[in-house]
C-alpha cells in the first residue's frame, strides 16, 4: 500500500469524557513504516472504539502494534514470527508508539530493525529494556498474550477451541487476581507431586511385595541355615562348657579329700592325745606285773616238773580230739565242696555248648572303613547337591525374573502395535463422546454400507493414514477440521441417498461430498517437486505424506489442494519464493510449523499479501500408523519370543535338573540311612563274636581246672578212716599216762594253790592292760596312715582341679561378650554326663540339617535389608503423601470457593447476554481429580430443540462460536481489571439478526462510565446499528491515489442526500 488514512469520528460531546480513561487506557498509537503503513498517529477513545475498513487496509495491523508495542512476542498474533517481519517491505526500521493512561500518562516506544532482527525500548524517551516494559505494563494489569483481554484475528478460532482448562486458566488472568493463579499453580504442582509419589509409592510396595515372595521362597532354607548354626553354637558352647563341668567335678572331689584329709588330721590328734594317759598307765602297771611275776614264777618253779608233764598229756588228749573234729568236718566239707563243683562243671558245659554255636561260624566282617569312606560320599554329594540346587533356584529366579521382563515388553510392544493397528477404531472411539452426530453417522453407514452402488467412505480422517507424524500438523491445518469430518460418496444417487438417510431423516450433523467425475490422476502438481526441492529447498508436496483410498485423496486434492501445497521443514527464503508464484492467483505453502497464505492484489501493483498463522498441534490424525514403527515392533517382537522361548527352555532345562537333584538326594537319604544301620549293625555283631570268644576260652579253662581237681568225698574218707584208727590206739595209752599224771598234779596242786592264784592274778591284770595299750597303739597308726592317704589324695585332686581349670579358661578367654553371656547361661545347671549327653544330641540334630550355601543366606539378608530400607522409604512417602492431601485440601477450600464465586457471576452475566438474543447459554466449573484438568465450561443453546452443548471449535458454526466468544468476552468486562480489550472481526460469520443484536449489547456494556476501554475490528458494519455518544469509530482507507485532504462533513452531507434521493425515487415507484 502507497498510503493509509486513519480517519476519527465522534460525538462533540466526547472531548467532555476524555477524563473517563481509566488506568492504563491507551490513550494515543503513533506507527511509523509498521507493516501497511508509512506514518499514522490516532487516538481511541475511554470506551468502545470500533475500527473499520475494507479487507486489507490494515486495521489487524493496529492489533499488532498494540500487541507489540505493549512487549509482546509475535507469536502470540498467529502470524509472522520474527518482529522483523513487521517492518515495511522497503524499509529498514519500523516504530510504534503507544501512550496509556497514567500518573503522569506512561509512553512506550519500540524501535525495529530489520536488519538484524532487533528492537529498541525506551519508557517516556529514557531507554529501557523490555523486561523493564513488560514490568511497566503488568503492573497496570495489561495482558496481551490472554485471549480473554487480546484477541487478534487469528486468533479468534482458538478461543473457541481453548479446552477447558486453558480457559480457566486465562479467564483467572482476565480477572486479574493473582492469588488465584498462585493457588491453581499450586495445587497443580502438589498434585502432580502428589501422582508421582503415589506412583513411586506403589512402585516401592510391588517391589516390597516382589522381593518378599522371593525371600519366602528361601525363608525355609535360611532357617534351617539359622538352626544349623544355632546347633552349631550351641555344640561350640557346649564343648566350652564341659571342661568347667569336669573341672567342678574335680573341685567336689578337691573339695571332699580336703574334707577327709582335715577330718584324718583331727582324729588322729584326738587319738594322739587319748593315748598319752593310757602309756603312762601301761608304764605303772608293767611294773606292778613284773613284780607280780617274779612272785609267780618262784611259786611255780615247784610245781613245773609236774605241770609240764600233765600239761603234755592233756594237750595231746585235746589234739586227739581236735584231730577227731577236723576230720568229721574235712568229710562234711568235702562233700559239700563235691557237689558244688558238679554244678559248676554242669553250668560250664552248658555256657561253653552255647559260646560255641556263637563262635562256630567264621568271625562278621567289621570293616567299616568302606562303609565310612562310601558314608563320607554320600554326604559330600549331599552338600553338593544342596549347592547346586541352590545356584539352579538362584538362575531360576533369575530367569523368571527376566521372563517377566521380557513377558512386560512383549505386552507392551504387543500393545504398542495392536493400537497402530487400530487407529481407525480408535479414531472413531474418540468421536463417541465429542461428536456423537458423527459417531452414530459412521455406524449407521457400517450397518447400511451394502445399499450403496459404490462403496461410501467414512469422515476422511478415519480413512486416510499419515506416513510421518512430522506432517500431521500441517495436514490437519491445510485440511482444516470440516474437510477431515466429511463423508464421501462416489455417485450422486448414493449423495442423495446417504443425506436423505442421515441428514434430513435422522438430522444428524454431519458433512457430506461426492466426488462425480474427479480422478486422481488429474491433480498434478503446479510445480515439478524436483525443480522446488532444487529451487526452494522444498521437500515435498503434502499429498505425498498421506496414504488412503484414490476417491478420498482425490477429496483432500479437490477441496483443500493438497497436490500443490509444498512443504520445508527449514527456513527458507520467502521473498523470492513468493515472487516466483506470482502467476498463482493464491498459494498455500508450509515451512516449519508455520503456515503460509499468499495471495495478490487485483489493483494497482498487484502487490503481494501474505498471511501467516503458526499452525496448532495436530489433534486427529496424532496416532496415524508409522509403519516403520511397526516394522520396528515386529523386529522387537520376533527378538521378544526367541528370547521367551530361549527362557523357557533354560527354565525346563533347570527344573528337569532340579528334577534329578532332588531323586538324587531322595536316593542318597536313604543310602545313608542304609550304610548308617549297616555299619552299626555290623560294629554289634564283631563285638558279640569276640566277646563270645575271650568268654568261651575263659570258661574252658575253668572247667579244665574243675575237672582236673581230685574227688573231694573220695580222699578225705580215705584219710578219715586213717585217722580214726590212730587216734584209739593213741588215745588209750594217753589215758593211762594221763590217770597216773592227774593224781600227781592233784597233789602238787593242792599245795600250790595259794601261790598260783596270786601269780594269776597278777599276771591277768598286767595282759588285761598290755591289750589295752596295744589297742591304742593299733589306732594311732592306724590313723596315721588313713592322714596320710588323706593327705596324698588332696594334693592330687588339687592338682587335677587346677590344670583343669587352666584348660577351660584357655578356651574362653578369647570370647566377645555377647557368646560369654550366651556361655553363662548354657548348662549351668547340668552334669558332666548330662552336658557330654547333649553334645552327642546337638551333633546328631546337626547332621540332620544339610549344610546350606552361604550365598543363599547372604542373598536373603541382601534382600532383606533392601525390603527394610524400601519400607522406610516408603513410610516417608507415605507421610508425605498425607502432607501433602492436608495441603491441598487447605489451599483447595480458599481457591474452589472463590473461583466458583467468579464463574458464578461470569454465568449469571453470561445468561442474561444468551436471553436477549433468544438463545440460552450457561458457563461452569468442571472439576478433576487433577487439577490441571479442572476447567471452564462454556455451554450454549441456540436453537430451542437442541440441549445445552460445550462450545467447541468444531460442535458449533463458526457465527455461533463469534457469539459466545463476545458474550463471554462482555461478561467479563466488570469482573475484569483489564483496563482495555481487544477482539478483531470477531463478527465474521454471524447472520444479521445476532450480530444486530451482540453489536447492542456491546454499545451498552461498553459504553457505560468508568468501563474498560474496548477496541473492535471489523471489515464490515450492518445498517442502522446502534450508537452511542462515547463511541469513537476509526475509518481506515488505503490506495495510491488518496488525496493529501479531504472534506468529511462534505462527504456526509452527499452521502445523506444521496440517501434522501434513493428513498423518494422509492416512494414514487411505489405510488
Amino acid at each position: 500500500m502507497d498510503s493509509t488514512t486513519v480517519t476519527c469520528s465522534a460525538s462533540s460531546s466526547v472531548a467532555t469524557i476524555d477524563d473517563e480513561y481509566i488506568e492504563g487506557s491507551i490513550v494515543r498509537i503513533a506507527l511509523t513504516h509498521f507493516v501497511t503503513y508509512d506514518s499514522v498517529e490516532f487516538c481511541p477513545g475511554p470506551n468502545l472504539n470500533m475500527i473499520i475498513g475494507p479487507n486489507g487496509t490494515g486495521k489487524s495491523t493496529i492489533v499488532c502494534a498494540i500487541a507489540l508495542g505493549l512487549g509482546g512476542h509475535p507469536s502470540i498474533l498467529g502470524r509472522a514470527r520474527e518482529i522483523s517481519d513487521y517492518v515495511k517491505h522497503g524499509e529498514d526500521r519500523a516504530e510504534i508508539e503507544i501512550e496509556l493512561k497514567s500518573s503522569p500518562n506512561l509512553i512506550i516506544k519500540r524501535h525495529i530493525k530489520k536488519e538484524n532482527n532487533s528492537s529498541t525500548w525506551r519508557i517516556n524517551g529514557e531507554p529501557a529494556t523490555q523486561k523493564e516494559v513488560l514490568a511497566r505494563v503488568g503492573a497496570l494489569n495489561i495482558q496481551v498474550n490472554n485471549l480473554c483481554q487480546f484477541l487478534p484475528q487469528d486468533k479468534v478460532s482458538e478461543f473457541a477451541q481453548m479446552n477447558p482448562p486453558e480457559l480457566l486458566v486465562e479467564t483467572q488472568r482476565a480477572v486479574g487476581d493473582a492469588q488465584l493463579g498462585q493457588w491453581h499453580e499450586s495445587l497443580k504442582k502438589l498434585r502432580n507431586e502428589e501422582k508421582d509419589l503415589a506412583l513411586s509409592a506403589k512402585g516401592d510396595s510391588e517391589q516390597v511385595e516382589n522381593l518378599e515372595k522371593r525371600n519366602q521362597l528361601l525363608e525355609r532354607d535360611v532357617t534351617r541355615f539359622r538352626e544349623r548354626e544355632s546347633i552349631m553354637r550351641r555344640v561350640r558352647l557346649l564343648e566350652l562348657r564341659i571342661p568347667f563341668a569336669r573341672y567342678a567335678a574335680a573341685k567336689d572331689e578337691y573339695d571332699r579329700a580336703k574334707r577327709e584329709r582335715e577330718a584324718a588330721h583331727l582324729n588322729y590328734k584326738r587319738i594322739e592325745e587319748e593315748h598319752g594317759p593310757a602309756t603312762r598307765a601301761k608304764t605303772s602297771i608293767e611294773r606292778n606285773a613284773q613284780s607280780a611275776l617274779q612272785s609267780r614264777r618262784d611259786n611255780q618253779d615247784a610245781l613245773r616238773v609236774k605241770t609240764t608233764e600233765i600239761d603234755r598229756i592233756v594237750q595231746r588228749l585235746e589234739q586227739l580230739e581236735g584231730d577227731g573234729d577236723d576230720a568229721r568236718r574235712a568229710v562234711s566239707e568235702a562233700k559239700h565242696k563235691e557237689k558244688q563243683r558238679q554244678n559248676r562243671i554242669a553250668g560250664l558245659r552248658n555256657e561253653i555248648q552255647q559260646l560255641e554255636a556263637v563262635v562256630a561260624g567264621p568271625p562278621p566282617e567289621c570293616n567299616t572303613e568302606e562303609i565310612q569312606r562310601q558314608l563320607d560320599a554320600v554326604n559330600n554329594r549331599l552338600r553338593q547337591i544342596s549347592e547346586d540346587m541352590a545356584a539352579i533356584q538362584a538362575q531360576q529366579e533369575d530367569e523368571s525374573d527376566e521372563q517377566k521382563t521380557v513377558m512386560r515388553q512383549y505386552r507392551s510392544c504387543s500393545e504398542q502395535r495392536q493400537a497402530l493397528a487400530n487407529v481407525k477404531e480408535r479414531r472413531l472411539e474418540s468421536l463417541r463422546e465429542s461428536d456423537s452426530d458423527m459417531y452414530n453417522a459412521v455406524h449407521w453407514l457400517r450397518r447400511n454400507q451394502n445399499r450403496f452402488a459404490k462403496p461410501v467412505y467414512e469422515p476422511i480422517y478415519l480413512e486416510i493414514n499419515v506416513k510421518e507424524k512430522k506432517f500431521i500438523d500441517a495436514v490437519e491445518a491445510v485440511a482444516g477440521q470440516a474437510i477431515l469430518k466429511t463423508f464421501v460418496c462416489q455417485t450422486a444417487e448414493d449423495y442423495k441417498l446417504f443425506t436423505g438417510e442421515v441428514i434430513d431423516s435422522q438430522r444428524l450433523r454431519v458433512n457430506a461430498i461426492c466426488c462425480v467425475d474427479k480422478v486422481l490422476e488429474n491433480f498434478k502438481p503446479p510445480v515439478p517437486l524436483r525443480e522446488m526441492k532444487q529451487r526452494y529447498g522444498m521437500e515435498c508436496y503434502l499429498l505425498q505424506q498421506v496414504e488412503g483410498p484414490n476417491p478420498v485423496l482425490t477429496v483432500l486434492c479437490s477441496e483443500a489442494n493438497f497436490h500443490a501445497v509444498p512443504y520445508a521443514a527449514k527456513e527458507i527464503d520467502h521473498e523470492s519464493f513468493v515472487q516466483s508464484v506470482r502467476s498463482f492467483r493464491a498459494f498455500t505453502y508450509i515451512c516449519g510449523d508455520m503456515q503460509y497464505r499468499v495471495g495478490f492484489s487485483q489493483y494497482g501493483k498487484k502487490l503481494p499479501q501474505s498471511n501467516t498463522f503458526r499452525m496448532r498441534p495436530g489433534r486427529f490424525l496424532t496416532d496415524s500408523r508409522n509403519m516403520q514403527r511397526m516394522h520396528e515392533l515386529d523386529a522387537q517382537l520376533n527378538s521378544l519370543r526367541e528370547r521367551r522361548e530361549k527362557i523357557e527352555a533354560a527354565m525346563q532345562r533347570l527344573k528337569r535338573e532340579e528334577d534329578t537333584f532332588r531323586a538324587e538326594d531322595e536316593e542318597l537319604r536313604e543310602k545313608k540311612h542304609q550304610l548308617t544301620e549297616e555299619k552299626r549293625q555290623l560294629m554289634k555283631e564283631r563285638t558279640d563274636y569276640e566277646r563270645a570268644k575271650v568268654k568261651l576260652q575263659a570258661r574252658q579253662q575253668s572247667l579244665d581246672d574243675e575237672l582236673g581237681r581230685p574227688n573231694y568225698l573220695t580222699q578225705a574218707e580215705s584219710q578219715f578212716r586213717t585217722i580214726i584208727q590212730d587216734f584209739g590206739r593213741r588215745r588209750c595209752r594217753l589215758v593211762k599216762d594221763y590217770q597216773v599224771a592227774l593224781r600227781e598234779i592233784l597233789r602238787l596242786f593242792r599245795e600250790k594253790t595259794g601261790a598260783a592264784f596270786k601269780h594269776m592274778q597278777a599276771q591277768a591284770e598286767l595282759v588285761a592292760l598290755a591289750r589295752r595299750v596295744a589297742e591304742r597303739d593299733d589306732a594311732l597308726r592306724e590313723a596315721r596312715t588313713k592322714f596320710n592317704d588323706a593327705e596324698r589324695k588332696f594334693n592330687a585332686a588339687k592338682d587335677r582341679a587346677r590344670q583343669l581349670l587352666d584348660e577351660a579358661k584357655a578356651g574362653t578367654d578369647n570370647l566377645d561378650e555377647q557368646t560369654r553371656q550366651e556361655f553363662q547361661d548354657v548348662g549351668r545347671d547340668m552334669t558332666l554326663e548330662e552336658l557330654e549327653d547333649a553334645l552327642v544330641s546337638e551333633r546328631a540334630k546337626a547332621e540332620l540339617y544339610f549344610s546350606i550355601s552361604p550365598h543363599i543366606v547372604q542373598q536373603y539378608n541382601q534382600r532383606k535389608a533392601e525390603i527394610d530400607a524400601l519400607k522406610e522409604k516408603l513410610s516417608g512417602k507415605e507421610s508425605r503423601l498425607a502432607e501433602l492431601s492436608t495441603e491441598m485440601t487447605t489451599i483447595r477450600d480458599k481457591w474452589e470457593s472463590k473461583l466458583n464465586e467468579i464463574v458464578k457471576n461470569i454465568s449469571a452475566k453470561f445468561s442474561a447476554a444468551f436471553d436477549k438474543i433468544g438463545c440460552a447459554g450457561e458457563v461452569r466449573v468442571s472439576t478433576h481429580e487433577d487439577y490441571d484438568k479442572w476447567g471452564i465450561d462454556i455451554l450454549v443453546k441456540f436453537r430451542d430443540h437442541e440441549k445445552l452443548q460445550v462450545l467447541t471449535g468444531q460442535r458449533q458454526s463458526g457465527g455461533e462460536r463469534s457469539v459466545s466468544t463476545i458474550m463471554y468476552l462482555m461478561s467479563l468486562q466488570e469482573l475484569a481489571k483489564a483496563p482495555f480489550r481487544v477482539v478483531d472481526e470477531i463478527n465474521q460469520g454471524m447472520d444479521p439478526r445476532n450480530e444486530r443484536m451482540v453489536h447492542s449489547q456491546m454499545v451498552q456494556a461498553a459504553c457505560r462510565p468508568n468501563t474498560s476501554q474496548y477496541f473492535l475490528i471489523t471489515p464490515k458494519l450492518l445498517p442502522d446499528l446502534e450508537y452511542n455518544e462515547r463511541m469513537k469509530i476509526l475509518c481506515i482507507y488505503n490506495g495510491e491515489w488518496l488525496p493529501n485532504k479531504f472534506d468529511w462533513q462534505k462527504y456526509i452531507k452527499n452521502k445523506q442526500r444521496s440517501g434522501n434521493d434513493a428513498k423518494g425515487k422509492k416512494r414514487k415507484a411505489e405510488v
